[in-house]
């Protein structure tokens, strides 16, 4: 499922990292360009490509025989989505308007679906950048970088992520059946998903100990710092004097929020900044109130994308905390959405971010201070069943069978060591004991 938030004039994807931002048709000039590139941006330089295009739709429309006769309207939009495909990039895309209305939806964060971050090559299959906490995908265990190869039959080597996504959506209680192959498994599994009205919770905190907080963000959504400050505030007040930030299967969300909430944890420096095509580069430091010099471990997995690899590569190059878990996704290119005048739009990387030390990540991921891997924390590769609703499979014993054990194993799942977060606690509880001596 990609994301979408609403930046000040544009509309930012969650596909990766989010940018408040704004874009210029060509009329920013690099003063260090070539004379002879100075006027190769613009109308009058690509009228001969434009020609050319124009002829070709016309003999399309004059000369095409099919079951369904080509408009002009139809012809452009695949020549658009033909020139951002041609990019190379999974996260440059052509939105029809149909596809910007499903964006409007989602930016309201309560949307109809299976509840997944994904990302899409030409010619590749679907790749799962990450399952939303507590969705039909989360729950039917669904992994980060998980290949879903077929959407209810159809392959996806041949789909573009906006029509993988608008088969993912469908009505509330319908079902999508997903074939997924796992690289670590070797194997492929037939996956059926319910779908669901995913209502969007971004922020959960307790006290896990007497004096150690946790702090989980499933998503940096917008707007979502108050709600990070009021947790964190929360666990202090109640005697927290160290945290655990969990940033798992984090799919990223707004730069702003990114920055504020990794300034809660940093005193002096720098967050993050971003390099353009042409420009200076773009450097973010700290703001707001500094929460403490507290005992810190920051979760991470290879779940982790965007903001989130922002948030725990600033704490890592400031030394600030540890990082415990697995490589986090490496989603480090910033995009933007541009509203075009018939409705449609084009979604384009702009720009890469790096972390404080000057690192882009982007394809390799941030390697946490301490590797624990959770070996069997998604369920549906080891056989459990939690997506069967039995009020729908009464007619058929075996079938309540199979429901009941599904349920038991679902809580036994939620039961289970949660090795990565035990990892965290102790080190918190090292941390806090070398502080007090």
């Amino acid at each position: 499922m990609i994301r979408a938030l609403k930046g000040k004039g544009l509309v930012l994807l969650l596909s990766g990292l989010l940018l408040t931002s704004s874009l210029s048709y060509g009329k920013t000039v690099d003063a260090n360009k070539k004379e002879e590139n100075k006027d190769s941006i613009g109308f009058i330089s690509n009228i001969k490509q434009l020609k050319e295009m124009s002829d070709i739709m016309d003999l399309l429309r004059e000369n095409y025989v099919g079951d369904k006769e080509p408009t002009r309207a139809t012809l452009l939009h695949g020549a658009l989505k033909g020139m951002l495909e041609s990019l190379d990039d999974p996260h440059s895309n052509y939105f029809t308007a149909e596809e910007m209305e499903s964006f409007q939806e989602d930016i309201k964060g309560k949307y109809p679906g299976v509840g997944m971050v994904i990302q899409k090559k030409p010619d590749e299959p679907l790749v799962v950048v990450s399952p939303i906490e507590d969705t039909p995908a989360y729950n039917a265990g669904l992994k980060a970088k998980d290949k879903i190869i077929a959407i209810d039959g159809d392959s996806t080597y041949k789909l573009t992520s906006e029509q993988c996504v608008k088969k993912l959506k469908g009505e509330p209680g319908s079902e999508v059946k997903l074939t997924v192959y796992r690289d670590s498994a070797k194997e492929t599994k037939e996956v059926t998903l319910k779908r669901a009205i995913i209502q969007l919770k971004y922020v959960k905190s307790r006290m896990i100990d007497k004096n150690i907080g946790y702090l989980r963000l499933t998503q940096f959504g917008e707007n979502v710092y108050p709600d990070v400050r009021k947790a964190l505030e929360g666990l202090q007040k109640d005697g927290a004097k160290g945290i655990v930030l969990d940033l798992r299967s984090n799919p990223g969300g707004a730069l702003d929020q990114a920055i504020k909430i990794a300034s809660m944890f940093i005193k002096d420096g720098r967050i993050v900044s971003t390099k353009g095509k042409v420009g200076e580069e773009q450097v973010s430091n700290r703001t707001g109130k500094y929460y403490g010099d507290f005992p810190l471990v920051v979760l991470i997995n290879e779940g982790s994308a965007s903001a989130s690899e922002i948030v725990s590569g600033a704490i890592k190059d400031h030394k600030r905390g540890l990082l415990i878990g697995e490589k986090s996704f490496g989603k480090g290119s910033v995009q933007t959405l541009v509203p075009l005048p018939d409705g449609d739009g084009i979604k384009v990387t702009i720009a890469k971010y790096y972390t404080p030390s000057g690192v882009c990540i982007n394809g390799t991921g941030i390697e946490p201070d301490v590797k624990v891997e959770e070996k069997d924390d998604f369920l549906f590769f080891d056989g459990f069943v939690t997506n069967i609703n039995e009020a729908e499979t009464k007619a058929n014993k075996n079938e309540i069978i199979k429901e009941i054990k599904g349920k038991k194993e679902a809580d036994k799942m939620k039961k289970k060591e949660d090795l990565q977060l035990e990892a965290a606690i102790s080190t918190i509880k090292a941390m806090l004991a070398e502080k007090n001596n």
